[in-house]
């Protein structure tokens, strides 16, 4: 009950905070842009799954220039890089153990290496683009190709955008910031809490594909990502970010649903409506307050939504069916982590001995 008292309270706040000036209210501006900019780019080019151009463009704005393009760059080396891990993996597929079993190690070296590593943030891009080719290869093997290639372009499109976006627009442009080296994958001693909840990942992830066959259920290639996030927030706040997850990706795809009822066949009020949901998310995301993952939730969950096809669809069934993937994810996961933790966590602590 306190975490729901704890959103309620922050959404209340979030909400009265929305301005049409100042910083915030500026680097949401450049994100909504970002996203519907990037969504246009990718449908003039085809490009399979425009939604992802638009997620990639929305996330990846910063509060400078110099931030903005650093991440940037780990995203495309990143992407690319999970795009042809992915490729190489789903060669696998008709053979479901060791398909199963490269999700886990991939999984699990992805998480526990976006800790200890520098440009954690492109460490994290290969083990999500590999999941995403991957799990797509599922359902039609043969495409596991086109999937790697279209989910690159597709980023790198989101990314060319935003990067042009910010460089026309930002007032700040920044020095680009360098934290503390991290000690690295194989560095002594060992981070048990990381690598039990690594490992947990690894196995709650790969069993994704035999859970969505067995109950039949749609969205699946949106259960990677949604596990990747939650797993990441674990030693921080898990069940407040699985909350914020959930909320905004409600009030997003609420939303979405909601104007693919409204705009028919208007693409210029679609891509209206597409802006100002963008714009109300990206101001909850930038304020960074404590619910500001619900307003980076709620973008994604809006370009997923309403950004199906082509064009502006009435079809409201594509949309559903990637938002149940999302929610499956995050209930799947934290059921696995309670169940997995207390066995994976016996198991290291008998093979790895940490230094005091």
């Amino acid at each position: 009950m306190s975490t729901f008292e704890r959103l309620g309270r922050e959404i209340r706040t979030e909400i009265g905070a929305i301005s049409l000036s100042g910083a915030t209210a500026g680097l949401a501006f450049r994100a909504a842009l970002a996203g519907v900019l990037a969504v246009v780019v990718a449908l003039a080019a085809h490009l399979d799954n425009p939604y992802w151009a638009g997620i990639t463009a929305f996330g990846l704005l910063q509060q400078d220039v110099a931030a903005t393009l650093s991440r940037a760059l780990d995203r495309v080396l990143g992407s690319i890089a999970g795009a042809v891990l992915g490729y190489v993996a789903a060669a696998t597929v008709a053979h479901h153990a060791v398909f199963t079993g490269l999700c886990a190690v991939i999984v699990s070296f992805t998480l526990y290496g976006q800790a200890r590593m520098d440009h954690s943030y492109a460490v994290l891009l290969v083990g999500v683009t590999a999941l995403l080719v991957m799990f797509g290869s599922l359902s039609t093997p043969d495409a596991a190709l086109d999937l790697a290639v279209y989910r690159g372009l597709e980023i790198i499109v989101g990314v060319a955008v935003a990067s042009f976006v910010d460089i026309m627009l930002a007032p700040q442009r920044g020095d680009a910031a360098k934290g503390a080296p991290k000690p690295g994958i194989f560095s002594r001693p060992v981070d048990v809490d990381q690598l039990v909840i690594a490992i947990s990942a690894g196995l709650a992830i790969a069993s994704v594909p035999s859970v969505w066959t067995s109950l039949e259920l749609p969205g699946l290639g949106q259960t990677p990502i949604t596990a990747f996030v939650i797993m990441i927030a674990m030693r921080r706040d898990p069940q407040w970010t699985a909350a914020t997850r959930a909320i905004g990706c409600l009030a997003g795809g609420a939303y979405g649903l909601l104007c693919l009822g409204l705009v028919g066949d208007s693409l210029f009020l679609w891509l209206g409506l597409l802006f100002l949901g963008l714009y109300l998310s990206g101001h909850v995301l930038h304020r960074q307050g404590d619910a500001s993952y619900a307003g980076q939730q709620a973008g994604v969950a809006a370009i997923i939504a309403m950004v199906a096809g082509e064009a502006p669809s009435a079809d409201i069934l594509p949309a559903i069916d990637r938002l149940v993937g999302i929610f499956g994810g995050i209930v799947l996961v934290s059921l696995f982590q309670i169940l997995l933790s207390p066995a994976v966590r016996w198991c290291v602590l008998r093979i790895v001995q940490p230094k005091a």
